[in-house]
């Protein structure tokens, strides 16, 4: 086998800049998008996104892009006014010009150029979520309301004891008269008080209203009770913002922060909403609550029953939303009649952060095994015959963030789709996809090492992403670089093959799920790819639950790596932000029926296992608490297995510093190769 000379490290593909945003301006002839890439020096790790701006030509690609912030901050959440002259957006620059380490307030700039400047100074919040009236003269945004003096009082004195569950720090709305370069800055008004959660707006088009979407608390677990309303824009003078019985409420959402959209003509406001009851498998649709109060209109469901919002057609008759397909994700137009669907953007790629201004454009972040991330654009008014790579009319390629220098010339590694039937039937019938990554320089008839990445969720699923992406925890290229195959499965409960499919591992994780992904290994065992003697398993989040079951269930993996694991489901419910997680997947709480805790636990079958075993997981992670990696550290080096355990401060769920993620990223690679074997060596006397 040859292998590049060239190495694909992790601290390379950090390097790969990323797409995170993109906007449409009002007209649709410019996009603003945000690219991230990562600031290291010897003091600092941290990613940042700056903004750049280019034209929408008519039949062509985008021409010389200009980069509109700079510096060592973040800018992100950019939005046009609706003259579109101008750009609002968030920043973390410090109001010294430092280095970003300030809080994150609010900015705009002329898109005509020249010197952005501050419409707030806070100091103790963050500002999350943004919004221009349609006269262009206020500014709605999302902050939690700044600490009253008794509380900063009590933090500096160190009398500040928590009411666990009870002292909540609250999310509002506020407002902010528009003003140019002011020499003062305006005072943002409070709008919205009391014990509840704003976690979306948006304005309705006579700016008499903002549409919200609340939920009782800041908790996570509180999704399943979010509630779509809408508050007078205007305080009279001297009066106390509204509360939550000032509101007018429209319905019940059951969805994750789903942004509200109002039609052209303000009669409607599109929401995704969530089944009753909610289910964290997922299930939505769109529906078209009345601004009137009057009876709401639910939408044609999507094939995957899961959709997000993307924007309204400029006639106000479809709701543009996209959807996962499989491997890919897709864009859709549902009739407000309720009556049909119809598929706009189908090609087999990856999409994201689409954005549409109401003039029938939707631009969106596209990937492929092979391509980072570009933006694309679908013009409905484009009634050309469609271009060559793309089969779909009114497609076409916009722009792409210039790679480092010499990137084209790294070889990426053949990657294969396949296709496999499941050991028992899937409800529905059907069968199970994958992705297979070969070696660089893989001969054909050539067993090798074969790691199996697991992905998260259990909903999430694995899609045509590029490659040489640097956030997956899977480090596909350097295992690739060592010799290493690795196969990407997607079991039943993944997104992107239906409703059925998606719920076919309630109440059976670790069964069918685990039996899906081995008969995946089975094939590349019998295909003769796979070495059955050097097989290894990893995986972040349910990725990291599956991993930890698989080690109890089997001794076929020669090395694991579990990353922020889920492996013990009674101490998980108990200590995660997501309590009511594991009891929807089970159908029971666990003083109801224990049983099926403690049956579908690697910890509650840790006496069987034996692969050496790699754990990694944030300190500070709240999602799946760092107690779950520890048990099972402290469980496998009871029983004497080979076992290590790398804990990342700071970090959450998500490994958020550059210089971690390559830590993260780099250490999982070289277990593989220490008990696989690799380039730099074989498994050969490591696994007995």
């Amino acid at each position: 086998m040859s292998h590049n000379t060239n190495p694909w490290t992790s601290e390379v593909q950090i390097e790969v800049p990323v797409i995170t945003e993109a906007a449409l301006s009002p007209d649709g002839a410019y996009v603003v998008y945000t690219v991230r890439e990562p600031h290291l020096t010897d003091t600092e790790s941290r990613y940042l996104t700056h903004l750049f701006l280019a034209a929408v030509p008519d039949d062509a690609p985008a021409e010389d892009p200009i980069q509109l912030t700079c510096g060592w901050h973040t800018n992100h959440h950019a939005r046009w006014s609706p003259d579109g002259a101008y750009l609002a957006f968030l920043s973390d620059r410090a109001s010294s010009g430092g280095n970003g380490t300030g809080k994150t307030n609010l900015y705009v700039m002329r898109v005509a150029g020249g010197e952005a400047w501050a419409l707030t100074a806070l100091e103790e919040t963050n500002i999350t979520e943004l919004a221009w009236s349609p006269d262009g003269q206020r500014l709605a945004f999302l902050m939690e309301e700044p600490p009253s003096p008794a509380k900063l009082k009590a933090r500096k004195s160190r009398d500040d004891a928590i009411l666990w569950d009870e002292d909540y720090d609250f999310q509002h709305l506020f407002t902010v008269p528009f003003s140019v370069a002011p020499r003062e800055l305006p005072e943002p008004a409070q709008h919205t008080r009391g014990r509840f959660h704003v976690v979306q707006l948006a304005w309705l088009p006579d700016g008499e209203r903002l549409a919200l979407v609340h939920q009782p608390t800041p908790d996570a677990d509180d999704w399943t009770q979010t509630r779509l309303a809408t508050v007078p824009a205007g305080l009279g003078a001297g009066s106390a913002p509204f509360d939550l019985e000032d509101l007018t409420e429209l319905g019940m959402i059951r969805e994750w922060a789903p942004p509200p959209m109002p039609s052209p003509d303000g009669a409607w406001i599109a929401c995704v909403t969530g089944d009753s009851p909610p289910r964290w498998g997922g299930a939505n649709r769109v529906v078209l609550y009345a601004v009137d109060g009057g009876e709401s209109r639910p939408l044609t469901a999507t094939p995957d029953g899961q959709c997000w919002l993307v924007g309204w057609a400029a006639d106000g008759m479809r709701v543009y939303v996209g959807d996962a397909g499989g491997l890919d994700a897709h864009i859709w137009a549902l009739d407000v009649s309720g009556e049909s669907a119809t598929p706009l953007v189908t090609t087999p790629t990856a999409k994201a952060a689409m954005h549409t201004s109401g003039h029938d454009r939707i631009v969106y972040l596209e990937q492929t095994f092979t391509r980072s991330s570009a933006l694309w654009i679908w013009d409905g008014a484009d009634q050309k015959p469609a271009a060559p790579d793309t089969q779909t009319p009114g497609v076409r390629f916009l722009l792409a963030p210039e790679l480092p220098p010499g990137w084209s010339d790294r070889p990426l590694p053949e990657v294969e789709v396949l296709r496999w039937d499941p050991p028992d039937p899937l409800p529905g019938g059907g069968s199970i996809e994958g992705i297979l990554i070969y070696p660089l320089g893989y001969r054909r008839g050539e067993q090798v090492p074969l790691v199996v990445d697991v992905h998260g969720g259990p909903t999430d699923v694995f899609r045509r992403a590029y490659l040489g992406s640097p956030d997956p925890y899977c480090d596909v290229l350097s295992l690739a670089e060592q010799g290493i195959a690795v196969l990407r499965a997607n079991p039943r409960g993944s997104r992107g093959y239906g409703h059925a499919f998606r719920f076919a591992n309630y109440g059976d994780w670790g069964g069918g799920d685990f039996r899906d992904i081995m008969a995946g290994v089975d094939l590349l065992v019998e295909r003769g790819i796979a070495d059955p003697a050097r097989l290894g398993i990893m995986g972040w989040s349910y990725g990291g639950y599956m991993t930890s079951w698989a080690i109890t269930q089997t001794d076929r993996f020669r090395a694991a790596c579990v990353g922020a694991g889920v492996t013990n489901l009674m101490s998980f419910t108990g200590t995660s932000d997501i309590p009511g997680f594991i009891p929807d997947y089970l159908s029971a709480e666990f003083w109801e029926e224990l049983d099926p805790y403690r049956e579908h636990s690697a910890l509650f079958q840790i006496g069987s296992a034996s692969t050496p075993t790699l754990i990694q997981h944030g300190q500070s992670d709240t999602r799946v608490p760092l107690g779950q990696g520890r048990e099972l550290y402290n469980a496998l080096k009871r029983r004497g297995v080979p076992v290590k355990m790398v804990i990342y401060p700071r970090q959450g769920h998500a490994i958020s510093e550059p210089r971690l993620s390559i830590d993260r990223r780099r250490r999982s690679v070289a277990w593989f190769v220490e008990w696989l074997g690799g380039v730099e060596g074989d498994a050969e006397g490591r696994n007995g």
